[in-house]
């Protein structure tokens, strides 16, 4: 199950979110149907993904939502931070990975990741540090990279179900295809993991500053 939330702050960016749950309709990040692509102002973005599905990840859902909501106002370290202390020791040894970006007006975007996958800027891979996902430790201090987001610059988060995505020869889309179609759309990122194959929830969040 993937989570991806936003919080609408400082008119800064245009956000683009798709999620595509496996063998569901498409949703937004509160359940509603979303679009392809929808322009917003934002302050920070969050994608996490949970081990499992049903019941019991929708309530660590409902729990992770409600820190966010109570830890907005905090930078990318400390929110991840906070879910981390929340849910450790209560998820039967399970984990949730999440990378956590906040945007600035002067084009500087911090990023703390728990475990997730890397996000992209501009069509390539961001070298940043990787903390352990949350759950498993309610110690863990995860650390933050600061990040210029020039005029245009395309910045990405994305779920494993894009590059877990597979073909019917059992072929992966994988890392560096994932890379090459990380500058386009959220929702052309995630057309082309649905046409390779889909097999797990597809979720693109997608930010471009205004030049």
């Amino acid at each position: 199950m993937t989570l991806a939330t936003r919080n609408l702050l400082a008119s800064l960016s245009v956000l683009a979110l798709l999620a595509l749950p496996a063998g569901a309709q498409t949703l937004g990040p509160s359940g509603e149907a979303a679009t392809p692509s929808s322009e917003i102002t934002l302050d920070d973005a969050q994608v996490a993904e949970l081990q499992g599905k049903g019941l019991k990840a929708a309530m660590l859902v409902s729990l992770l939502i409600g820190v966010l909501r109570e830890a907005a106002h905090r930078a990318p370290g400390a929110v991840l931070a906070a879910l981390n202390r929340a849910i450790a020791g209560h998820i039967d040894g399970g984990f949730v990975t999440c990378c956590c970006a906040r945007f600035d007006a002067g084009g500087v975007v911090t990023v703390a990741n728990a475990g997730h996958l890397a996000p992209y800027l501009n069509g390539d891979e961001v070298a940043i540090e990787t903390g352990l996902p949350l759950g498993l430790d309610g110690e863990v201090v995860y650390a933050e990279s600061a990040l210029p987001l020039g005029p245009d610059a395309s910045f990405t988060l994305l779920s494993d179900g894009v590059v877990e995505a597979e073909n019917a020869k059992g072929e992966l889309l994988g890392f560096e295809r994932t890379r090459e179609i990380s500058g386009q759309t959220a929702a052309e990122i995630a057309d082309a993991a649905n046409a390779w194959g889909q097999n797990d929830d597809i979720t693109v969040v997608t930010v471009r500053r205004k030049a």
